[in-house]
């Protein structure tokens, strides 16, 4: 079988404005399924497959989120695992990260195990690219990280076709930015497009795929899940978010925020509500907080809750610690504003 025509220019400009005019009305899934079949009208190739990867600090071997597969069986992935740390595909792709990789499929340029395995799935040529994903991996510092997010794209030509040309390769060089890029413009209009999705400004949103690595996050979602996990990543949700997702509960509720789940095909929305600083208030705390905001005194209060007045000052005490006021006026102002 012949390889594709080179692709002209225009093709792959109308390819690129498709693509982001797909990416506002689709659902995730059937979106990466569209984008593949289009991209065979770019460049030839038989089989494909296309995930986001985590490249952990000190290490070339990916782990692999959020894979697509295109003319591959299910348990495609499954299998590849098993021999994940003799992928030099994902090795060369990790040392020269700005390059596509386009090789024949044989052992003098690839791993036994790999190569038995690709065989194995009629995968004689390959030619793979990732992208570097934009937002910087940040410690729990605020450092920049050494671990690297990327988007991977590879396709694969089977025994019979021929090899891939330089041709292919430029051609997904230049796309494979586009592709990665709409992929998360669909995350973020199906999260705004949703019947669940609130109003509400305060809402922090983001998706998270089936392994519980995070994509698309709103600016202000990292710093919320940071404020209960101080240590935190920002990249794969903590564990004890990740067990309730597992017992397929709708809501989580932390310490500084509310998490509540939604299914979108095989990704899940989470949205973010911060809790209002008087929750923070222990119940008789909470009482005290509204006598004052209704203008009472300390007798007053004392009478109400049963409790001599000293106690009263001792809840107020603490309640300005935690709401960060030092007066009655601004407990007032404070206590109105979130309400």
């Amino acid at each position: 079988m012949k390889g594709k025509s080179v692709s002209t220019t225009e093709e792959i400009l109308q390819f690129v404005t498709l693509l982001y005019q797909a990416s506002r009305h689709m659902q995730p899934d059937d979106f990466k399924q569209w984008t593949i079949t289009q991209l065979r009208q770019l460049i030839h190739f038989d089989s494909a497959w296309w995930g986001r990867a985590l490249f952990p600090e000190h290490s070339d071997t990916p782990e692999v989120h959020g894979n697509s597969l295109f003319q591959l069986p299910e348990n495609y992935f499954e299998q590849w695992q098993k021999i994940a740390d003799c992928d030099t595909i994902a090795e060369n792709l990790y040392n020269n990260a700005s390059e596509p990789f386009m090789a024949e499929v044989h052992v003098e340029s690839m791993s036994d195990a790999l190569c038995d395995f690709l065989w194995h799935h009629d995968i004689y040529h390959v030619l793979s690219f990732m992208k570097v994903d934009p937002e910087l991996l940040l410690d729990a510092k605020g450092n920049m990280g050494d671990s690297m997010l990327v988007d991977f794209l590879s396709l694969y030509r089977n025994k019979k076709a021929v090899a891939f040309r330089p041709e292919d390769q430029d051609c997904l060089r230049l796309v494979m930015p586009h592709i990665a890029l709409s992929l998360n413009h669909c995350l973020e209009f199906s999260v705004l497009t949703s019947q669940n999705t609130p109003t509400n400004n305060a809402v922090e949103v983001a998706m998270f795929d089936s392994g519980f690595m995070l994509n698309t996050p709103s600016l202000g979602f990292t710093a919320l899940i940071k404020r209960d996990y101080p240590d935190w990543d920002g990249c794969v949700l903590p564990e004890e978010i990740q067990q309730s997702a597992q017992c397929k509960t709708t809501s989580w509720k932390g310490r500084h925020f509310t998490l509540t789940f939604e299914s979108m095909d095989s990704y899940w929305c989470l949205r973010a509500y911060p809790s209002s600083l008087l929750s923070e208030l222990t119940e008789r705390e909470a009482q005290v907080a509204e006598l004052f905001a209704q203008g009472k005194t300390y007798m007053e209060i004392a009478e109400e809750i049963h409790r001599a007045p000293a106690t009263v000052r001792n809840h107020l005490q603490s309640i300005y610690l935690k709401l960060g006021i030092r007066n009655k006026v601004e407990l007032v102002e404070k206590y109105r504003s979130l309400m």
